[in-house]
């Protein structure tokens, strides 16, 4: 057996990507917008990585916060999303398409929840409610942000809690300014918690050195397992790919692994959404020593929305430009923030995330300020 251990890869450069183990094709009604998505979630990622650091990123949940936005939103706000989701302009198509790819996420192992909160004074679109309901899967709960700003927040971080079991907690930080402007809160809560095919052996844990950049080591929990796994070195790439795949046969987890540490940052460079599906296809059972970190890894709440601005999405949070009048008048967005959490163990991987959207009126106590 060849051995294969992730000891030479830097803790916070480790490149670990959760894929659905089916083609595009097997998601009937959706073979479009797993396409679509998985672009975005390449462009998201590209957008979001620093050499060296660590980096948790749920794509597919920002892209449904952001979709939700998209089907109320009109005129160049909604082009604007559109061209960043990389969605055909065709409304119903679209609704349609997340709707068929929600129904097929709620499969084993992936829990998935999207929930709207929402001013209770505030008269929302019935047209709107019903499509987030009927394609997004999506529940309407009124809370007090004109009133209780304070207490809204606390019930929105005790559903996202809830729905995490109790892994991501204060998803809306201080940071994240929550007051009587606000308006709504687009919210989506998921956890994915799969049990590998072929768990590691606990006996087999050990303490190992672990590079945490060029010149440091840390001492981890090393699990090590032999068996037969879809695996190939890619000289393109200049790494090693490796494929684990979860109980459910469902999802797979791909680790990467450069030939050294100074190349983490090339790989990322060079693995882009055009090559990625062709990695996937071409990797073949080989029999393995593998060894993997055992971790945990907790981040703190993210701000995706300066991100989201440099990848064209710009109205949806100017005040005076965005058009968001198929939800209702005078709305414009303010962040887009993320919290989420990852477990590897020998048993499997938890991965539980909480994203909001937080929308703001444009004309709060009848003052035009810009608020962020």
């Amino acid at each position: 057996m060849a051995p294969l251990t992730l000891g030479a890869l830097p803790v916070v450069g480790v490149l670990l990507i959760f894929v659905m183990s089916v083609g595009i094709n097997e998601v009937k009604g959706a073979e479009d917008l797993t396409y679509e998505s998985n672009q975005f979630s390449f462009d998201l990622y590209q957008a979001l990585k620093e050499p060296f650091e660590n980096l948790i990123v749920s794509p597919i949940s920002a892209d449904i916060v952001i979709a939700l936005a998209y089907i109320g939103a009109g005129g160049n706000t909604q082009t604007e999303i559109a061209k960043a989701l990389h969605l055909p302009d065709d409304l119903e198509y679209v609704r349609k398409e997340y709707k068929a790819l929600l129904d097929y996420l709620r499969g084993p192992g992936l829990y998935l929840v999207t929930k709207m909160f929402i001013e209770q004074t505030l008269f929302v679109n019935p047209e709107f409610q019903k499509n987030v309901s009927i394609y997004f899967l999506s529940e309407a709960g009124p809370v007090s942000f004109v009133a209780h700003p304070e207490r809204a927040t606390q019930e929105i971080n005790q559903w996202v809690e809830q729905q995490t079991v109790n892994k991501i907690k204060d998803l809306l930080a201080k940071d994240v300014r929550v007051d009587s402007s606000t308006r709504m809160m687009l919210t989506n809560a998921g956890y994915f918690n799969a049990k590998w095919s072929s768990p590691f052996d606990h006996s087999r844990t050990k303490d190992d050195d672990f590079y945490f950049d060029p010149n440091h080591t840390v001492t981890v929990k090393m699990m090590f397992q032999n068996n037969r796994f879809q695996f190939k070195y890619d000289p393109d790439l200049k790494a090693k790919i490796l494929a684990l795949p979860f109980e459910n046969k469902v999802f797979n987890m791909i680790v990467f692994l450069p030939d050294n540490i100074t190349e983490l940052p090339g790989l990322e460079s060079r693995l882009s959404r055009s090559n990625f599906p062709g990695i996937l296809q071409s990797l073949i059972y080989t029999d393995l020593i593998v060894g993997l970190p055992k971790f945990t890894m907790n981040k703190t709440t993210m701000k995706l929305t300066e991100t989201l601005k440099q990848l064209g999405i710009k109205d949806l949070f100017n005040q005076t430009a965005a058009n968001l009048t198929g939800i209702a008048e005078n709305l414009y967005a303010t962040a887009v923030c993320q919290k989420a959490f990852i477990e590897v163990s020998e048993e499997g991987t938890v991965v539980p995330f909480g994203v909001a959207e937080e929308v703001f009126s444009k004309f709060a106590n009848s003052e035009f300020t810009l608020l962020y």
